[in-house]
């Protein structure tokens, strides 16, 4: 099956390897653009941060509401990895009071985007808190767990300067996401993985 913009939630969804290909080759820049900019403390992450923003997508994709914009979704989760990466390497900088800085305006303006009713939500989940289906918790909300809520968050509110990857960079990232994923179980990636970009005029992930 051909994978188009129209079908992609779906073959990621059905964990179809060019799903992920197509995915890289339409929103790679995007992502980039993204998390070069929440990311510019730490220049040096921005690279994993990318791959592990590609595999978190793979990994929660059934958390996407069709209703939502599948650009918008991915640009949420990417922000999160971002925030996320913040806060895991936040002692490894020498500007620390920097990053705690961005940490937390990053963090108040994804939970200011939300509506008031999702705000404690984001918090709770944010410190790691789990709603355990079948409970009076679980079936009081709508979203149950982070992915699920990163719908309501509108990537819209900031504007990204086009940041490209270097083939080098793309190289990289495809061997990142490649190792990854090849640790989920049952998940058959074609040999030629490891071939992921092709480079000319062209560029392509072929599977």
């Amino acid at each position: 099956m051909k994978i188009t913009n129209e079908n992609l939630a779906m073959q990621l969804q059905a964990h179809n390897e060019k799903a992920m290909g197509f995915l890289i080759n339409e929103y790679s820049l995007y992502l980039n653009s993204i998390i070069k900019k929440h990311l510019f403390t730490l220049p040096h992450l921005q690279e994993e941060c990318l791959a592990e923003t590609l595999v978190t997508i793979w990994n929660h994709i059934d958390a996407y509401e069709k209703s939502n914009d599948l650009e918008n979704w991915i640009g949420a989760v990417a922000r999160y990895c971002c925030l996320e990466f913040l806060r895991e390497h936040q002692k490894e900088a020498t500007i620390a009071w920097l990053i705690e800085k961005e940490i937390v305006e990053e963090r108040e303006v994804l939970i200011n985007s939300l509506e008031e009713e999702y705000q404690e939500l984001f918090y709770r989940f944010y410190v790691g808190e789990t709603l355990y289906k079948g409970s009076r918790e679980y079936e009081k909300y709508s979203y149950h767990n982070m992915y699920e809520l990163l719908n309501k968050i509108d990537t819209d509110i900031c504007e990204y300067e086009k940041e490209p990857l270097t083939e080098e960079e793309e190289k990289q990232v495809a061997k990142r996401v490649q190792e990854a994923i090849r640790k989920r179980k049952g998940i058959n990636w074609k040999k030629n993985f490891d071939n992921l970009f092709r480079f000319g005029e062209c560029k392509q992930v072929v599977f």
